[in-house]
Order: C-alpha cells, then structure tokens, then sequence
C-alpha cells in the first residue's frame, strides 16, 4: 500500500511538474508575445510621429511652391502681351502683399529676372554689383527648363537661420520668377520632437545629405558624416530607399527611421533602443510574479491585454479617421475582376447602383453614372482595366479629377494593394475624394491674383488679357480710356484718402453702367478701362457713356463738398481696320481722352480711324 502511495504519489508529482512545465512555458510565450506587441507598438507610434513630420514639412513648403507657379502663369501672360518692366514690378508687388498674409512670415516676397532686368515684389533693392544671372535660384531654374525648383537652401548669416529659394523659368528660356522662404519652421518642427528623451536626433536632409534643419543646431549646413556609422547608415538608406519611407538599425542601441518630403527631402528620427524600450522592463518583473503567484498575475495579465486592445482599438480608430478623407473605397480583384465596397458612400452608391460585382463592367458604366459631361472623356479612360498595368508601372499611385453630376470637384486615386511576383497588378484600392474646398480656394487665389485691390475690378493684367483674347476670336465691340479729371488737385487739396473714394466710386459707377458680361478694369491710378462685346454703333455706345456720365454726377462725397467729378472719355470701335491691333486700338482711345480733356465737364470723343466726332 505504502508503496502504492508512493508511486501515486510520484505520478502526481510528475504530472504536476509537467502542468506547472506546461503553464510556465505558456505563461513564458503569453509574455513574450505581449513583449513583442509592446515593442511593435512602440515603433508604429514613432514610425507614425515621422510620417506626421513628413507631412507637416511638405505643407509648410508647398503653399510658396503654389505661389511661384500662380505667379509664373501670370508673369508668362504678361511677357507674351509685352508689359513693360515697370508694369511685372507692380505686380510682383501686388502679389507679394497677397503672399504675405497668406504665407504668413516664412517668405520674402516674390522677385523676378525678366527679360534682362532684376524686380523685387519688396522693394528690396540689389547691391552694387549684384549680378542676378549668376545666383543660385537663376541657374538652377534655367538648369530645370520650365520645372519647379527648390534650390538647395543655405545659412542666412543676417538671421542665422536656413534659407531656400523656389524658382521657376518662364516660357521664354530666360527669365525666372523666385520666391525665398525660411526654414526656422522645419528647425523649430525637430527641436519640439527631439524634447523626448528617446530621440538622439531629429534631422532633415536634401536627397545629397546636406543637413537643413537638426536638433543640434551645430550640425545645420554640414553634410552627414561618412565617419560616423549611423549618419553612414542614413545615408546608404536615403540612396537606397530614394523616395520611399525606411527604417533602419544603425547599431544594437540606436533605431532610425525616415520619410520622405518634397523635393527629395527626408525626415529623419534617430532613437535610443534602451531609452524606447524602457518602460517594457516591468514586463519581465511581471512575468517572475505570475510564475510565483498565478492568480494574481492572471488578473494582472488579464488587465495588461484588455489595456492593450483598447490601444489597438485607440489605433484601428484613428487609421479610419485617416481614412475619411475619401468618400468611398472598393478594394479591386483584377485577376477575378471583382470589386468589393471597402467604404461605402450613399451619393456613390447612388449613383454607382446597389449591384456591384463585376469592375470591368462598372468601369465602362461610371462615367455616365458618376461624372458631369465635360468630364467623362477624363474619366472613362482612367478606369479602364485594360490600362491600369500599364499605367501604374513603378509608381504605387495614380489620380485623376473630375466633376461629378452636382459639378463638384472630386479625385479618384487607384493604389497598388498586391503585384504578382511578376510585377503584373493583382489588386488596387480605388478611392474617392472630395477636392471641391481645396478648387475653390485656388479658384479664390487666382481671382485675388487678377482683381484691383483698391476697386474690386479686374486689374490692368487681367482686363486687358480679356480684352486681346476678344479681338483674337473676332468679336467685335466697343473700346473706351477713361481719365478722372483734375484728380491730382482732389488728391492735393482733399488728401489721398478722398482721392482713394473718388477711385473707388468711379469704378462702381462703370460697374452699373456696363453690363456684367463686359470687360471693365484698372489701368492703375485714375484711369480706367471698359470694352462691351458685341456693341459696334456709336448710337448704342453713346448711351452706354451717357449713363455711365449720369451716374457719376450723382456721386455724393461729403468731404468734396459742392466739388464735382468728371471723366474725360476716348472712345473707338474694334476693328477699324483690316489688320486691327489692341495697341492701335488702345492709341485712338488715348487720342480721343486727350481730345476731350480740352473741355471741361464729362465729355467723350469717338476716334474712328482718321476722323474724330465728339
């Protein structure tokens, strides 16, 4: 019997040390795994503090890109219509006005070198000496043929901050509209983020490892050292990585990680290993108390993952936050020609139809369904399959606007989900965007760009560019110059704020006598501008000035007192001639205000080629 007892007695013992084996090696792996989940998150979150870098650097450079583009288009115009040096300064001064309450402090205005001549848009004036065609901004735009450029920034030794400049050449090879910019932003950007004891440095560096901004201040404007191992690293990854995102393991202490920025650039995070993972030390402390306590360390376990999947609910919540921006999202088999509705879209759906199976067949059908008419010769070959392999060819993305039915700006994006190991498409993700905010606020740019501050009317550049594109479709009408008179003793006598009411209620006055669909603007100072489309008899054109005359005798500025005002109008029709130009155009209208400028009051004279009728 004893020895019954102790055999059974060693069978329970032995099954005991293989549960409590068991239990150990389970509660041994449950804690490595939770280690490793740990650590793993740990990296998402600064693998997504470096993304969130990238991201806040590119919009911090792409508004003064933006800029320069705007203002090229315009300056492009100008050249091609022959303004004068004088008339690109005026508006490279207005534009700078604008820039600057729309870029805030981070630029110095908007200068250019057109056609042989240095202008400035902030009254900044050259030094002796200075020879615009040899600096930085100008090679390099003349280098890049008509394409944006960011030139590679330097030290401002003034300021003792970094510096850059973003150019662009015009059509006609030799001249070049710039802006610079400062960078104290990116600097301040790795400053804040290198606060955490974990990082060893935050750093931002050109595609040749030229250091622009950096948590050490002292290694600003050097280059990464190729003798020291993790800057080696950095920069055997940029090479290698070119414009994708990276993460690295420079030595058994340090973790880097790296994003990509406009132009090349990349956002860098160097961290210390122990320092990041230090907080997972009392994960080796719990594991020794669940080995000697199971009960107690079950809850603890218990509450440590229930902390860990709200994390993970925390993060699959902001990952679809990120994801609202599109409005829908299918997830295409290409191999299957299946399509499955990631995230759905009521007005999509609508429009799209409650049976979606097969993407080739909905690939033909959505422009007519989805897309506004002038937009489906857009859209209908950027959703054909057939294409998609082809035009996705080492690119990750593709996009294409259009307007839907409500003529609402949206963007379609296909995004490479699978490849074979062939390279050929398995999957793609189609998603769509609303960009109708983001085309209204370039739609609200461009037409600051082209209004007259003072007025509200079109600026010289744009009223006049109107005016050529009329005469360049054969459309005839009614040309006529414009001169408030005696404004300079209004100015004199009353002060220029009267004289700037006095501008103002002129150009209301031509507002009301000129229907909306005619041309009216600023030349600049007191002279105005107005061409009516489709108006060619003297007869109609002479009750258009006559109202225009009554309404600016009703003008009521009580600082002016008893004090009138009066225009002295030059008036002509287009064409005249055969062979018509708006320069001729514009010199009988100048003949014509001169003429009426011999008599007192709102008077108008008609210049009708060599005679004259007033």
């Amino acid at each position: 019997m004893a020895q019954t007892a102790t055999t059974s007695n060693r069978r329970f013992a032995a099954v005991a040390c293989v549960i409590m084996v068991i239990v150990t090696l389970s509660i041994a792996c449950i804690f490595y795994w939770l280690y490793e989940t740990s650590k793993e998150n740990i990296l998402a979150q600064w693998r997504n503090e470096t993304q969130q870098a990238g991201q806040k650097i590119s919009q911090y450079l792409k508004m003064p890109i933006d800029a320069v583009s705007f203002s090229a288009v315009t300056v492009n115009a100008m050249q091609r219509d022959g303004k004068s040096h004088e008339e690109v300064g005026r508006y490279l001064v207005a534009e700078t006005s604008i820039y600057s309450s729309i870029i805030s402090d981070n630029t110095t205005g908007v200068y250019a070198f057109y056609m042989g001549r240095y202008l400035d848009g902030s009254g900044w004036t050259p030094p002796e000496g200075y020879k615009p065609m040899e600096r930085p901004w100008y090679v390099d735009a003349r280098r890049n043929r008509g394409a944006i450029t960011l030139v590679k920034p330097y030290r401002n030794v003034q300021t003792d901050t970094m510096m850059m400049s973003v150019s662009k050449l015009l059509d006609d090879g030799e001249s070049v509209v710039s802006m610079d910019i400062f960078l104290d932003g990116v600097q301040l950007l790795t400053e804040n983020i290198a606060e955490n004891p974990a990082v060893r440095a935050a750093i931002v560096v050109d595609k040749d490892g030229f250091v622009l901004a950096h948590s050490d201040k002292s290694r600003i404007g050097t280059r990464l050292n190729s003798g020291n191992e993790t800057d080696k690293a950095l920069k055997k990854a940029i090479s290698a990585s070119s414009l994708k995102r990276f993460e690295i393991s420079p030595d058994d202490t340090r973790i880097a990680f790296g994003e990509p920025v406009i132009a090349g650039w990349h956002t860098l995070l160097v961290l210390d290993r122990h320092r990041l993972f230090r907080s997972l030390r009392t994960v080796y402390a719990a594991s020794g108390a669940f080995l000697l306590f199971i009960m107690l360390t079950g809850l603890v376990a218990f509450l440590y993952v229930n902390r860990k999947n709200e994390h993970a609910r925390r993060l699959e919540d902001e990952i679809r936050a990120a994801a609202s921006i599109y409005m829908a999202m299918f997830r295409i088999n290409l191999e299957e020609d299946a399509i499955v509705c990631v995230q759905d879209n009521p007005e999509i759906r609508k429009c799209l139809g409650e049976e979606v199976a097969r993407y080739s067949k909905l690939a033909a059908d959505m422009p007519d369904r989805l897309a506004a008419e002038q937009s489906r010769d857009l859209l209908g070959p950027f959703l054909d399959p057939a294409t998609l392999d082809e035009r996705l060819a080492g690119l990750d993305s593709i996009t294409q606007e259009f307007m839907d039915m409500e003529e609402r700006w949206v963007r379609v994006r296909f995004i490479v989900i699978r490849r074979s190991a062939e390279g050929r498409l398995q999957r793609v993700l189609m998603a769509f965007e609303s960009i109708d905010e983001d085309r209204k606020r370039q739609e609200n740019l461009r037409r600051l760009s082209e209004t007259d501050l003072m007025t509200g009317i079109r600026n010289r550049g744009s009223g006049e560019r109107l005016v050529r594109k009329c005469m360049a479709e054969g459309r005839k009408g009614f040309f006529c110059l414009m001169d408030a008179d005696k404004f300079k003793s209004i100015n004199d006598t009353f002060g220029h704020g009267v004289g700037d009411k006095v501008i103002i209620a002129i150009a209301d006055c031509l507002k009301k006598a000129f229907r909306d669909s005619d041309i009216v603007f600023r030349l600049g100072g007191d002279e105005f501008c107005a061409y009516a489309d489709g108006v060619d008899s003297e007869e109609i054109a002479d009750k258009i000035l006559q109202r225009l005359f009554n309404n600016i005798k009703a003008i009521q500025i009580p600082e002016l007192g008893t004090r009138q005002i009066s225009l002295s109008v030059g008036a002509t029709f287009y064409p005249a001639t055969r062979r018509d130009s708006f320069e001729e155009m514009y010199q009988r209208a100048d003949t014509g205000t001169y003429t009426s400028k011999k008599t007192s009051g709102n008077v108008s004279t008609f210049v009708l080629q060599e005679t004259e009728t007033n």
